[in-house]
């Protein structure tokens, strides 16, 4: 038997494990081990998505702290927003398993939001299992590879994809089963602001009283990594047109590149209010 039939063998052995512990604390971390019998494969987090809330980490292999503020902790407080497998499930993705690089918009690697999360904790292939539950929720069972330099071998792959119904049907299910009580509780406070709300108007606002409404759209799409080309064709306008509202959105905003653009979002939120719901552009502009 080749390496790749042993670990696929060892996996599924191991999701009998994680079939028998359903429902209890026990289901994640088995659920872990079936994966890391594949020598490619080292971080593993379980984030759960709450409808208009930010996520939260039910689980990791990360034993490391200094990690998991990294690639846990930082992520969660605000720029999961820009993450691919976030805006794939809020757009509806269907249940599966989707490899960062076949959803990310074109220009993705180019981004701040990849240079100080993905580039920052050295993980340069990951796949994840997308799991919707009931009232917009989502589960996300994220897998990295060990060694940066490194992609998922074409064989790790196919196991990963052709696992992909009895993964997120095993996610669904370990979430029914789960007592109440021992689900994830809303992590917002009552007496406070909705910080999800928050940054989904903010971003969603950024910009907007400054720059027509197609420099706005292209602004967004620029943000979440699309290159003039996709956005081109998203808007079904011609690039040389996507091209000229870029040039006059830099020059409005009196920047000159994308990072400098990310910044200026970055920075438009420090200076707005957790109730304002219009643009922070405007109150950052009004303060500079």
């Amino acid at each position: 038997m080749n390496l790749a039939l042993h670990n696929q063998q060892q996996c599924l052995d191991q999701l009998g494990t994680a079939v028998a512990s359903l429902g209890s604390d026990a289901f994640y971390p088995a659920l872990c081990q079936a994966f890391t019998c594949f020598a490619e494969v080292s971080d593993l987090l379980f984030l759960y998505f709450p409808d208009q809330q930010r996520p939260q980490c039910l689980y990791s292999n990360l034993a490391n702290e200094d990690q998991y503020a990294l690639q846990v902790s930082s992520y969660i407080n605000g720029p999961y927003i820009f993450d691919p497998y976030y805006q794939a499930s809020l757009k509806g993705a269907a249940n599966g398993a989707y490899r960062l690089k076949d959803i990310a918009p074109d220009n993705f690697k180019k981004t701040e939001f990849f240079r100080h999360y993905y580039k920052a904790t050295h993980v340069n292939d990951e796949v994840s299992y997308i799991t919707a539950l009931p009232n917009n929720q989502h589960l996300h069972f994220s897998i990295s590879h060990a060694q940066p330099s490194k992609l998922f071998s074409v064989k790790t792959l196919g196991v990963f994809y052709s696992l992909s119904h009895i993964i997120t049907e095993l996610l669904s299910k370990h979430w029914l089963l789960q007592d109440a009580s021992s689900r994830p509780s809303n992590n917002e406070q009552p007496d406070k602001p909705n910080l999800n709300q928050a940054l989904q108007q903010a971003l969603k606002q950024f910009g907007s009283t400054l720059l027509t409404p197609r420099e706005h759209d292209v602004l967004q799409l620029v943000l979440h990594g699309h290159s003039n080309k996709a956005a081109a064709e998203r808007m079904s306008i011609s690039l040389s047109t996507v091209k000229l509202h870029r040039k006059r959105i830099y020059q409005k905003l009196d920047i000159s590149s994308q990072a400098e653009l990310f910044y200026l979002f970055i920075d438009a939120l420090s200076s707005a209010k957790a109730s304002d719901s219009g643009d922070p552009l405007q109150a950052y502009m009004n303060v500079s």
